[in-house]
């Protein structure tokens, strides 16, 4: 069986570990990447012809669609396209029969990769909307609770789990709100990051262009875009520093609605939280709907100091009733004593529901399914007050248990994240874990691709 899969920085070295291990199951891995020294190490390893490189040189070539993937929607959700449209659009439309030719020739049946970039998307897209090819698109990612499991996510918003249901022994055991072990190692990378030798480190990186291929489209060459946007963060984090925040002890003893801010620009706002990616905008609308004597307390993401400027905070402290806590405030002891938790797809929303708080997201999640928590929209906001949203929510019945077990069969052990973060993914041990993951759901996959055609067949 031949399967694809999408290149993706330091997480390629991972998916190159697991790749060895799926060979000596007669799986055999095709790649397809937008970086060349990555292309090359990738050539070095499996040759040229199961390796297809799709940089910025594509713009240039003639075009050839496959069909409409909505690029302009790909490119306002990508960090770096959204600033170059022009060849952006381009980029994307003349890619498009190079991968589609690359998928059928090579006879692959399933394609795993990250949804951030908007080459991904697209791809995933022509998965779904191209059956002729006969490949489904897999996302293998963290379920973020428990962080040592993995599931395979079948849409471009994480928001459907490929349903396996593995006849495992369920242990019966209650989810409960954990902070990941990778959030903790990634404070550590941003606290070193933003240290004398971190900044100095990075200095050193963008006066040398290491690692940077200026052909790649998920990356910034342009020196003055670059200096820019490092300028504008250096700014950001030490005009931060002027910002007033309150103390949660004062403002805890009224109803509030929790909302948390995320980091931006990140899949998990521009892509998977698409059309609700406007931050402030998001604020102004629950703010709209709180009910009178409730307040709406907002806690900036310690990882997105330096994302946003000081106007930012200062149009979030117009609004009455709006407070900007400190940030180093234990966000469990705010979900617990919060009325309503909001977020567009964090983990706090997630949280709360495991404590049997009610909480809303604005974009759909995997977790919605926990009866406490809500997808809602601008309809919602604009037809009921956030007090009768949490009221209706908190009448629910507790459904923890089966939501555990949902996540429990439909995932698998192993810490599928990126090695940088966390060293322990790359461990033969958990490289194991991985390999057997994705055999499994490659099986199961192709099991139920044999199912459809042998229904389709029968109707026919």
């Amino acid at each position: 069986m031949n399967i694809c899969i999408l290149s993706n920085f330091t997480k390629t070295y991972l998916f190159h570990e697991i790749a060895q291990q799926l060979e000596k199951s007669n799986i055999h891995a095709f790649w397809i990447a937008t970086n060349r020294p990555l292309y090359q190490f990738l050539v070095s390893q499996y040759g040229e012809g199961r390796v297809l490189l799709i940089n910025l040189t594509y713009s240039e070539r003639p075009a050839l669609t496959v069909n409409d993937f909505k690029l302009n929607e790909l490119m306002y959700g990508d960090r770096y396209l959204r600033h170059k449209t022009e060849v952006g659009f381009r980029y994307l439309r003349h890619i498009q029969k190079p991968i589609y030719d690359f998928i059928a020739n090579n006879q692959i049946k399933a394609v795993f990769g990250e949804i951030t970039w908007s080459h991904e998307v697209l791809i995933h897209r022509m998965c779904k909307q191209c059956p002729e090819l006969g490949c489904t698109f897999l996302n293998p990612h963290v379920v973020r609770i428990p962080d040592n499991r993995f599931a395979f996510y079948t849409d471009e918003r994480q928001s459907r789990l490929l349903q396996i249901e593995r006849e495992e022994e369920w242990d019966g055991a209650i989810l409960e709100a954990r902070k990941p072990d990778y959030l903790k190692l990634n404070d550590k990378i941003v606290k070193k990051s933003s240290s004398l030798a971190g900044r100095l480190n990075r200095l050193k990186r963008f006066i040398t262009n290491e690692n940077m291929d200026p052909l790649d489209p998920t990356l910034l060459p342009n020196v003055r875009a670059r200096v820019r946007m490092a300028w504008n963060q250096e700014w950001n984090k030490e005009t931060y520093k002027s910002v007033s925040r309150i103390s949660f002890d004062e403002v805890k003893h009224q109803p509030f609605v929790f909302l948390g801010l995320h980091k931006q620009p990140e899949a998990s706002v521009d892509v998977f939280g698409r059309y609700y990616e406007d931050q402030l905008l998001n604020i102004k609308n629950l703010w709209r709907a709180l009910p009178e004597g409730w307040n709406l307390l907002i806690k900036e993401h310690t990882n997105a100091i330096g994302d946003r400027s000081k106007d930012f905070y200062r149009a979030i402290k117009q609004l009455a009733g709006v407070f900007l806590v400190d940030e180093k405030t234990n966000s469990y002891e705010m979900i617990r004593q919060a009325a309503l938790v909001a977020t567009i797809t964090g983990t706090i929303a997630y949280e709360a529901a495991l404590m049997k708080v009610p909480s809303v997201t604005f974009a759909p999640t995997f977790f919605n399914q926990l009866n406490t928590c809500a997808t809602i929209d601008l309809r919602d906001i604009n037809q009921h007050m956030l007090s009768d949203i949490a009221n209706s929510l908190q009448e629910r019945p507790d459904n923890r248990e089966a939501f555990s077990k949902y996540i429990f069969i439909n995932s698998f052990e192993g810490r599928m994240i990126d090695p940088i973060s966390d060293p322990r993914s790359i461990t033969p041990e958990n490289v194991a874990l991985l390999s057997e993951g994705m055999k499994q759901a490659l099986a199961f996959t192709q099991k139920q691709a044999s199912s459809q055609q042998v229904l389709g067949q029968q109707t026919a």
